[in-house]
């Protein structure tokens, strides 16, 4: 049954533990929650590293009623050029150039996921703290849009 128009949207809590668990596993990473509403948008979640926002969860009200999740992280433009040619589940949000949003599905690609967040806490995150990370953001497969050698 579809939740009414009024009631409050909030993102689930399958996917705000999941989010979390990827976020705060990365160091000094602290979580902002806004509880501020807007018609059609839920609490809004900042996972932050040293106060500056590396992934903003929110969910947004679907026409049918039921919260639609989304992340927006920060991002290399020519990644982010990459992914919104891709389109769905990649938009442009209106947080900023070097940002890029993702719609939360059921078939959403975790480690896809992960790999995001991880690139945007490496553009945020003081330089002492990203080499904490055993891997660097241009060494993964996850965002390599050229064909295999």
């Amino acid at each position: 049954m579809p939740a009414a128009s009024g009631a409050p949207v909030e993102v689930p809590t399958d996917v705000l533990q999941r989010i979390s668990a990827l976020c705060l596993a990365l160091p000094e990473v602290t979580v902002r929650v806004d509880e501020a509403r807007i018609d059609g948008r839920s609490t809004a979640h900042s996972f932050d590293v040293r106060k500056r926002s590396f992934c903003l969860l929110v969910a947004v009200r679907k026409v049918s009623g039921e919260p639609s999740p989304l992340v927006v992280v920060r991002a290399d433009l020519a990644e982010r050029a990459a992914l919104l040619e891709v389109g769905h589940p990649y938009f442009a949000p209106r947080a900023g150039r070097d940002r890029i949003g993702v719609r939360l599905t059921g078939d959403t690609d975790w480690e896809e996921i992960r790999d995001l967040l991880t690139d945007s806490y490496w553009r945020v995150a003081p330089k002492k703290l990203a080499a904490r990370l055993v891997q660097p953001p241009d060494t993964h497969q996850g965002h390599d849009t050229s064909p295999p050698a």
